[in-house]
């Protein structure tokens, strides 16, 4: 896997997390409060806009090993945010609201494709090395 899928992943990733959490703040049927498809409050849509500058930077502020290490290390924080979303929907009073079944969707999906990337790119560079 070239260093450019990883950086190009990264980067995808971080600009619609960076959109998502601003549309949060926007009346509309996708993303925000109570009718939309995915639930999301002010905090809600904060954390997504600073998860996207973590993946954005991923993509644009590191190379080589580092980037691969920050796609793994950004995997394993939405593992952990699908894991205490699924023991407490409203992060133990931390969200506006509970979480709803699209999101932990979205959340285990970002977990598995960030660590599929990120071991495949790590594999390979050793492969090649």
């Amino acid at each position: 896997m070239d260093s450019s899928v990883v950086k190009g992943y990264s980067a995808v990733v971080g600009i619609v997390l960076v959109a998502v959490g601003l549309l949060g703040f926007v009346n509309n049927p996708i993303v925000g409060q109570p009718n939309a498809l995915f639930v999301t409050g002010a905090v809600h849509n904060v954390v997504h806009i600073a998860s996207g500058l973590i993946a954005l930077y991923v993509a644009f502020g590191l190379e080589g090993r580092a980037q691969v290490n920050g796609v793994i290390g950004f995997g394993l924080l939405y593992l952990v945010v699908f894991v205490l979303l699924l023991v407490s929907p409203n992060m133990f009073g931390i969200l506006d609201y509970p979480v709803n079944a699209a999101d932990h969707v979205l959340h285990a999906g970002l977990a598995v494709i960030s660590l599929a990337v990120g071991y495949t790119a790590r594999n390979e560079s050793l492969a090649t090395a």
